[in-house]
């Protein structure tokens, strides 16, 4: 795989965080953040700042897609509507995250802003480097391009060629409903980005079962499947993942908000680890969950799972 592979925390020293009922000694580990959208990423308040007014709070479960994209459209969109806003709410997450200990992250920028604010691609490329300078001294952020599926590929394609040669980003990204879009009418941002080096990521097996992992795998030959956890219910499939050492970057609280989880000591992670599977954690969107990474690591700790189990997910950041 492109890039640098993440490494684990030590069980001994997982193991004596996780003791200290504070949870201040778990912030003090430096930690990873794989999954995350740059623009979902900033505590709620962020918002509420740049808007200037109070908005609802999510709900603690969304119906389907659908719900979630409504609440997204009515609520956080607005703040994004220009760069200063943008700008603030990039910030505030990449704040927040190094505030819990996070030492390096993948947090993704969106395709469309671009045109969602109609600037030139090269002033959203100017601001996420500029970000990730800011944040350098506390947190290494490896900015990441996410695509959303939903959209004519033609459309994003010019953007796409900006932002892959600008030189500032380390990985791509499918995301959004796995159920829409043609992978085969994808395949060409894929290529564009394995020759620029750039690691390969998209979401499959969230929503949809792990013939949709299969394609993935085969038709955009990704390195790393966020989310996946389709894949716990398919041996041959689990093998496949050990095989070709596909990470999957799992997102616990995200996975519960979206009703694919019934709690989290009923949640895939556990078999895709006895299983072999190379795991990793993200947020996802913390906006909308609340949950921290620190909240994710605590979380599985709580339910039952073993240190030895947790110290398998890859948690640090890479070497």
């Amino acid at each position: 795989m492109p890039g640098s592979r993440l490494t684990r925390i030590p069980e001994a020293q997982l193991a004596a965080a996780l003791a200290e009922p504070t949870g201040q000694e778990l912030r003090a580990l430096p930690k990873a953040d794989v999954h995350c959208h740059g623009l979902l990423n900033a505590p709620l308040a962020a918002y509420e700042r740049v808007l200037g007014r109070e908005l609802p709070r999510p709900p603690i479960r969304f119906g389907d897609f659908a719900e979630f994209g409504a609440y997204l459209s009515a609520n956080l969109f607005p703040a994004t509507r220009t760069l200063g806003g943008m700008r603030a709410i990039v910030r505030a997450g990449l704040e927040r995250m190094a505030d819990e200990g996070v030492a390096y992250t993948e947090a993704s920028i969106d395709l469309l802003l671009p045109l969602h604010i109609h600037v030139a691609p090269e002033a959203i490329v100017e601001l996420v480097a500029e970000e990730r300078a800011r944040i350098a001294p506390r947190l290494a952020w490896a900015p990441e391009i996410g695509i959303n599926r939903r959209v004519p590929v033609g459309r994003l394609w010019a953007s796409f060629v900006a932002h892959v040669e600008s030189g500032v980003f380390r990985s791509i990204d499918l995301y959004d409903d796995e159920t829409q879009g043609d992978l085969r009418e994808i395949a060409r941002y894929y290529r564009l980005a394995r020759a620029h080096g750039l690691v390969l990521k998209a979401h499959a097996g969230e929503i949809c079962g792990p013939e949709r992992m299969r394609e993935t795998l085969d038709i955009l030959e990704v390195d790393v499947i966020q989310h996946g956890i389709a894949a716990a219910a398919d041996a041959r499939l689990l093998d496949e993942l050990c095989r070709r050492g596909t990470q999957l970057n799992v997102a616990l609280s995200s996975n519960l908000a979206l009703g694919l989880a019934s709690d989290i000591a009923h949640h895939p992670i556990h078999k895709l680890l006895a299983a072999g599977v190379d795991v990793a954690l993200g947020t996802d969107d913390f906006t909308l969950f609340g949950k921290g990474l620190c909240d994710e690591i605590l979380g599985l700790h709580r339910a039952g799972a073993p240190v030895g189990e947790i110290a398998r997910i890859r948690l640090g950041p890479p070497e």
